[in-house]
């Protein structure tokens, strides 16, 4: 799944929804003490398995998995996966989660549109991706910024979560789902749904 996950951060560079190096996954298998988050400031077009770092789900430290992970920071954004990847639900085998910056996402959300009410508008959005409320203006690789998005995700004890996708404005979405491309479809979906309402 590392390789598949590399495979998606190429097509977010390929698709302009993410800048070099910028970005972040994280995943976690329900039966494991640790999950697998991206390292911080790799050129996301160059990303292979052997960089991804190693993390303990209880306590939220970095693990030694390859010479060339240990000589790599896990991403910044780490606060906001560890939340959603330290617990998982008994009904979920794998969780995904995907950060990145769709730029029409982005800009909606300066615009001043309400992302979580745009489902109203396009039922195709609503069918198959359930849109939470977007987080404020927070801080990026904060303990602020995770918490606003587990918040909004409706996020339990128990790991489970409400919603598919968050909007963090001025910032980029977070997306979940049980495989890395299904993750990817739901920014891929609602970027589209604001290309629509922007350009109409």
């Amino acid at each position: 799944m590392l390789e598949t996950c590399s495979d998606l951060m190429r097509r977010a560079y390929d698709a302009n929804f993410i800048t070099v190096r910028d970005g972040n996954i994280s995943i976690a298998h329900h039966d494991r003490d640790h999950f697998w988050i991206t390292p911080s400031g790799i050129r996301k077009p160059d990303l292979q398995p052997n960089m991804w770092k190693k993390i303990d789900s209880k306590t939220g430290k970095a693990l030694d998995y390859t010479e060339i992970s240990t000589n790599l920071y896990p991403s910044g954004e780490l606060p906001l996966h560890f939340g959603l990847q330290k617990t998982l639900p008994h009904n979920v085998e794998t969780r995904v989660v995907v950060h990145l910056h769709p730029t029409y996402t982005v800009a909606a959300m300066h615009r001043g549109l309400d992302l979580h009410h745009l489902v109203n508008y396009f039922p195709e959005l609503g069918r198959y991706t359930r849109v939470a409320e977007s987080t404020p203006d927070v801080p990026p690789t904060s303990n602020e910024l995770g918490n606003a998005c587990h918040e909004n995700l409706k996020l339990d004890s128990k790991g489970n979560i409400k919603f598919d996708i968050v909007g963090i404005k001025g910032h980029g979405v977070v997306a979940i789902d049980e495989t890395p491309w299904r993750a990817y479809e739901h920014i891929e979906r609602l970027e589209h749904i604001c290309k629509i309402v922007l350009v109409s």
